[in-house]
Parts: structure tokens; C-alpha cells; sequence
């Protein structure tokens, strides 16, 4: 084999091991992923759009609990984290005049110095009936404890096909 095939094979291998790797797809995949809660009735909450928290302490976490659960009486208890070994994600989608969204994932991975978070949100297609009311679609995660930056990817929206049910 001549040495210009050789580069030519080697600098191909690296490339799609670097460069065409698909977003989100590299580093190594956590695990250790607890979903404490997920919900569809955050419509209070003061922030418009998506919101995407890192909470690393019990008090943070227990202002974002009662906030996000602002609409229920009584508001769930809290669940006990310990912020020593865990810390929680929180995920929520802007507001939506019916039910039928939800959020999906997330896909977290462990990508050079920062942890990234992958979800997308999820559209009811056509053949969907949905309730008639406001929501607005969260959720809690906990994941072990990390001083990582965490990224947070957006993904298309999903559109969940009912006539498949």
C-alpha cells in the first residue's frame, strides 16, 4: 500500500471521528439519570419561553419546586435530593394552548469539560385529540453531583403520530 493511501485512510478515519460525528452524539453517555418528575401544568411559571436550569443546592431546588407547581393545592412534597452526591436539571417548554406536548429525553452526555443535555420537544400530529386547556410541559431530572458546565441542545420537534396507536 503506498504511504499517500495510508494518509489519505487516516486523515478519513479521523475526520468522521471527529468532525462528522452527529451533534449530540459524541462523548460518553450518563448513565446515572433519575427522573424525579414530569408534568404538563407549569403555566404559572414567571419565565416565557424555554427554561433550562442547572439547581445544585436543596434550597434553589425547593424555590423551583413550589414555582413550577404554583397551580396545585396542595403542592407535592419535595423530593429529597441529596445535593452533596446530586444535582437537578430542570427542562420546561414554553406554554401551549392544548395538551398533547410533552418533552423528550434528555439524552445526557459527557463531552470533553461540560456535560450536554439533549431534548427535544414533542407536538401531538393531526390525528391527535387533545384537551382543551393551557399547559406548559417540565421536567425534573437528577444527575450526579458535577462543577461541568452543562450545555443545553435543543432538538427538532418531534411530532407524535395518534393513528399509530
Amino acid at each position: 500500500m503506498k504511504f499517500s493511501t495510508v494518509v489519505v485512510i487516516m486523515i478519513t478515519a479521523m475526520g468522521l471521528s471527529c468532525s462528522d460525528t452527529p451533534a449530540g452524539e459524541e462523548g460518553v453517555v450518563l448513565e446515572d439519570v433519575v427522573e424525579i418528575e414530569f408534568g404538563s401544568n407549569a403555566h404559572y411559571y414567571p419565565q416565557e419561553g424555554d427554561v433550562t436550569k442547572k439547581i445544585s443546592s436543596g434550597s434553589v431546588f425547593q424555590q423551583e419546586w413550589e414555582t413550577v407547581h404554583q397551580s396545585m393545592i396542595p403542592i407535592p412534597e419535595l423530593p429529597e435530593v441529596n445535593f452533596n452526591e446530586r444535582m437537578v436539571i430542570l427542562l420546561m417548554i414554553e406554554g401551549k394552548s392544548t395538551g398533547g406536548y410533552t418533552i423528550d429525553g434528555p439524552q445526557i452526555r459527557l463531552v470533553d469539560d461540560q456535560i450536554v443535555v439533549k431534548y427535544a420537544e414533542v407536538h401531538p400530529g393531526n390525528s391527535c385529540g387533545t384537551t382543551q386547556a393551557l399547559t406548559r410541559p417540565y421536567k425534573f431530572i437528577s444527575i450526579p453531583k458535577s462543577d461541568k458546565n452543562i450545555k443545553f441542545q435543543k432538538g427538532k420537534t418531534i411530532f407524535f403520530d395518534c393513528s399509530k396507536l
